[in-house]
């Protein structure tokens, strides 16, 4: 990793100078080698230490995991700090200056394991265990609830007392020895799928559950007062989403969709229980992150997001910081990802539709801002596609909104095109940004149209809520229009259309492919739900009891007949076209079964399918190899499949099944 002084900063004259050039006039590009859109990243997730002198950030170490690596500020020297042989360290954070906590994933499970470095002895002290291992009664798990960002030794979370107790409760673990400690406020009959807030010394203020049909707010006025209702909404639709404590920990920054469709941002007072005047509101986009100083002492402003992502300032000092850096890096979105506790350091990452990102250092104590690295040295912004921000009107009216990225060369031509719809559904969204998957199927010749359907998030809860039991339904009529509208443009023409998702968007691609099979050419079902009486059992809900069954019922949809009718495995006869799937066997969200009881139509029907079983893996393969073969497949499928044939149609070949390693192999 290197250092490289490329931009002087003066603070004296207020200016960030920068030699930053343009990206390079577009051509026609050869394929650009796909392991170099989908190996694992020189760096991302880059933390400061809270004094500004010691900087980790993810990377690929000797084991061949992901693990996290420590650069030394002051002499600029870095070293592999922390990785595993069974998994790849998936997120961490740091704890004062000397400790940093961090979790992995072992087989796709989404369970991990939390443990603790000392940096002076270098010693790793086992925190907790998986999730998984929560049916054994003898089980040390650990949900973190608060990270306790000014506490330099404990974090709080949900779990048992010790290995062999059967208690179960709130506690603080130090990350020193990973001794626990009850939380005296904690009540268990109120903790089923309950969230909390602590209060910036660690004392839990803010607590949100279900009650019945309704979903319950409570503050704790006083940190020593019992706590108290001071809301009570639908379950269905609980209008307020608390933040995090200011530094006085009296107000609690609230975001609200009472009076506002896409949510205004307050400060609420818990000790008297109002709202402050609007902070924030944007009409035309979500509120995104809220920004305070890194005391939280002063409240700096928010991000929101439309087309793209923006900034909208309360503190002219902060808005001068953001209008620099701007100014240095005009060909990027740029991005405080850190920063120092005393704000004289800071990380920022330049990143944009074509450009995974690159970090740079701002240190105001000796005024410079150098480059540390990139997420992706090998990909050249110049050789990648532009992201344009769509709308169209759907059947109904609706306005759609998405963003299309066309191939080099498709100037004025009508290419094939690639349907991309994203997971979720609801509350998830695409956004304007780099994308790996969009990037490497445009380099391969496809346009790529990415649409946020009525169910996604960003645009408002009236958008969201436009998705309620439309599985199958008006979601899926969504992407169908968004077919006839780039057809209708010019983008495509009727006979060179796909339909590739993951998750929902598998399901999205299983729906396509069955409730609307003259539409696409082939489809790539990737972890997707096929049938809707599974999902019932779908990742953290199977621990749900109130919760699930309202969201099932009012957001799903839960009646037998619903279910069957927006099940694609129950109609897999109308499937014209071939299929490629990938599944995780370990898939804690999407069951394994949705593949065998797809499986089990498509070889009763005769179907054209392939498919893709990873035995460590779960909800998409997080293994770098498991990920590479998965895209070596996506890409011979499309090249077989989406270009003309001999006689200018897909050849329907005999159905194929090609196995990879069972359950418990690599």
């Amino acid at each position: 990793m290197t250092t490289n002084h490329c931009l002087k900063f003066t603070w004296a004259g207020v200016w960030l100078i920068a030699a930053v050039s343009g990206f390079a006039t577009e051509s026609v590009a050869p394929r650009i080698p796909l392991e170099d859109f989908f190996a694992e990243a020189d760096m991302r997730s880059l933390q400061l230490s809270p004094n500004g002198h010691s900087l980790a950030f993810l990377t690929t170490l000797g084991t061949g995991h992901v693990g996290i690596a420590l650069m030394n500020l002051d002499t600029g020297k870095t070293e592999a700090l922390v990785a595993a042989n069974d998994e790849n360290i998936k997120t961490y954070f740091w704890k004062g200056n000397d400790y940093i906590v961090f979790g992995g994933d072992v087989g796709g499970e989404e369970s991990p394991a939390w443990r603790s470095i000392n940096l002076k002895k270098r010693n790793v002290i086992a925190l907790s265990e998986a999730y998984r291992e929560l049916t054994r009664e003898d089980a040390n798990v650990l949900n973190i609830v608060d990270r306790l960002r000014f506490d330099p030794f404990h974090i709080m979370g949900l779990g048992r007392q010790d290995t062999n107790s059967n208690t179960f409760g709130m506690f603080t673990v130090d990350v020193r020895d990973g001794s626990r400690r009850p939380v005296g406020s904690y009540e268990p009959s109120k903790a089923d799928r309950a969230e909390f807030i602590a209060d910036n010394n660690g004392v839990l203020r803010v607590r949100s559950h279900f009650e019945g049909q309704n979903y319950v707010f409570e503050v704790r006025p006083q940190p020593t007062d019992p706590f108290v209702k001071v809301a009570e909404f639908p379950a269905n639709n609980p209008q307020w989403e608390f933040q995090y404590f200011a530094a006085d920990n009296e107000h609690v920054y609230l975001i609200s969709t009472e009076h506002s469709d896409t949510g205004t941002l307050y400060a609420y007072n818990v000790r008297t229980r109002q709202l402050g005047e609007p902070l924030f509101n944007s009409p035309e986009g979500e509120i995104g992150t809220v920004l305070t100083s890194y005391d939280r002492s002063k409240f700096y402003g928010v991000t929101y997001v439309t087309d793209k992502t923006y900034y909208r300032f309360a503190d002219p000092n902060r808005a001068q910081l953001q209008t620099l850096i701007d100014h240095s890096l005009p060909d990027t979105h740029n991005v405080i990802v850190s920063l120092s506790e005393d704000e004289k350091v800071f990380v920022v990452v330049a990143h944009s539709d074509r450009n995974p990102g690159d970090y740079y250092l701002l240190n105001l104590r000796n005024p410079r801002l150098m480059l540390l690295g990139k997420v992706n040295h090998h990909l050249d912004p110049a050789k990648l596609r532009p992201m344009e921000p769509i709308q169209y009107a759907a059947r109904d009216g609706l306005t759609i909104h998405g963003y299309l990225t066309r191939p080099a060369g498709a100037e004025g031509k009508r290419v094939p095109l690639i349907i991309h719809p994203h997971g979720g559904p609801y509350g998830i969204r695409d956004d304007w940004g780099f994308d790996a998957e969009v990037q490497f199927l445009a380099n391969r010749g496809f346009a790529v149209l990415q649409i946020n359907y009525r169910g996604s998030g960003g645009y408002g809860y009236s958008f969201q809520k436009a998705g309620q039991r439309e599985w199958g339904g008006k979601m899926q009529d969504d992407l169908t229009d968004g077919v006839k509208w780039a057809i209708a443009q010019g983008i495509t023409d009727e006979r060179h259309v796909a339909i590739y998702g993951a998750s929902y968007g598998g399901y999205a691609t299983l729906a396509g492919l069955t409730f609307t099979p003259q539409l696409y050419r082939c489809g790539a079902n990737y972890v997707g739900v096929s049938d809707l009486g599974l999902i019932t059992s779908w990742g953290d809900f199977r621990r749900m009891e109130r919760g699930p069954n309202i969201f099932f019922h009012e957001w799903i949809g839960d009646d037998a007949q619903y279910k069957h009718d927006r099940s694609p495995v129950n109609f897999v006869d109308r499937i014209r076209v071939p299929l490629l799937n990938a599944y995780g066997y370990n898939d804690p969200r999407v069951e394994f079964k949705n593949w065998t009881r797809l499986e089990s139509k498509l070889k009763e029907y005769g179907k054209t399918y392939e498919i893709l079983v990873m035995g460590n893996e779960g909800h998409g393969f997080q293994n770098e190899g498991n990920r590479l073969e998965f895209y070596r497949r996506l890409e011979a499928f499309l090249d077989k499949y989406m270009w003309d044939g001999p006689n200018g149609h897909v050849e329907m070949l005999e159905p194929r099944v090609i196995e990879m390693p069972a359950k418990g192999t690599n």
